[in-house]
């Protein structure tokens, strides 16, 4: 019988989600999987991937009625009846913290952090986070307004990252700059807006999942190449870092980690010291990079879920290249006509 995993995040588009390499990273484990993809637009690419996503459906935002959030996973269940969920972005996991009981009661399984390692991981809290893993963290401030960008930016000079509460990141070199950005991510996703020091240096990430007591289950990091004007790693080559690792294990340890993660860090040039800029609550876009290379996180993770036997290790080689790429699909018009009327394809 086919395990049935749903997976968010499907929008494959310029800030991409994660879903997609997810689903692609299930689809090549040794599981027998079906995917179902949680969308939220009719327009998102993964609707339309049928190479690695079995089929998907429309989703009420995460931001909109709890009930009809619940009833509408309640119908899917009833359709697919859905092993795990793998929540893949930001904005839906307070919702899906919230509902977890329930979706147990329905016998659906998900790993994701508890509220308090949500809120500790915080953007707002990365200091107090940087000193017990013994790393630093850039200074910054928090901001809901233009006064509070003024002020923040006198304090923390130009150039500087203006970063989303949830997503996107731009580097100001001026007021004007930050304004611009500091609109444009508030029209997007709200307050706080973060404005950071910038620091010169090369750019890591390592991802991983933590098995909520304490363990991960397998970690992978790289360091970024090209990177979007959104922030997003475009091109990236796998390294073996064994303090970066060190530090990643003791935020996992620390917090005794539940679930996906991507420990976002800078490596000041000079002085070699390690700044963490961001601790994100799931797996990243480039999740298959850590699959195809051996380290098959979202595998692993339903492994651990349904209480199969799974890897842990982190073996892997450094020196693998991730190259992305634009691509196009050719569908027919009723393949959007049917999930714009009916929800789901």
């Amino acid at each position: 019988m086919k395990i049935v995993v749903a997976v968010s995040g499907i929008n494959a588009v310029d800030n991409p989600g994660p879903g997609t390499g997810i689903c692609k990273a299930l689809k090549e484990s040794d599981l027998d999987i079906r995917t179902i993809g949680l969308a939220y637009d009719a327009m998102e690419p993964g609707v339309y991937m049928d190479n690695i996503i079995d089929k998907s459906y429309i989703m009420p935002y995460p931001s909109g009625s709890r009930e009809a959030f619940i009833e509408r996973i309640k119908h899917i269940h009833s359709v697919e009846k859905i092993d795990v969920i793998i929540s893949a972005l930001d904005a839906e996991l307070p919702i899906y913290m919230d509902i977890e009981p329930v979706l147990q009661e329905l016998g659906i399984k998900m790993l994701i952090p508890t509220k308090e390692m949500f809120k500790t991981r915080d953007k707002l809290r990365l200091k107090e986070l940087a000193e017990t893993i013994g790393v630093k963290a850039p200074e910054y401030r928090s901001c809901t307004s233009i006064r509070d960008l003024h002020d923040s930016t006198e304090n923390v000079g130009f150039p500087c990252m203006v970063k989303g509460p949830f997503y996107e990141a731009f580097k100001a070199n001026n007021i004007s700059e930050a304004e611009g950005y500091f609109h444009k991510i508030a029209m997007a996703w709200g307050y706080p807006i973060i404005v950071q020091k910038f620091i010169t240096g090369d750019e890591y990430d390592v991802i991983g999942c933590g098995d909520g007591k304490g363990n991960d289950i397998g970690v992978f990091a790289i360091r970024k190449m090209t990177i979007t004007k959104l922030g997003k790693v475009w091109n990236a080559v796998s390294i073996k870092n064994e303090k970066l690792i060190e530090a990643t294990r003791k935020v996992v340890k620390g917090l005794s980690w539940r679930g996906g993660f991507e420990f976002e860090v800078l490596v000041e040039s000079s002085s070699q010291d390690i700044y963490v800029l961001e601790i994100n609550p799931r797996f990243p876009a480039w999740v298959y990079f850590a699959a195809g290379c051996g380290i098959n996180l979202p595998e692993r993770m339903v492994k651990l879920l349904l209480n199969k036997e799974y890897e842990t290790n982190s073996n892997y080689d450094s020196g693998k290249l991730m190259i992305r790429f634009t691509n196009e699909m050719i569908k027919d018009i009723k393949d959007f006509e049917q999930i714009s009327t009916t929800g789901e394809t």
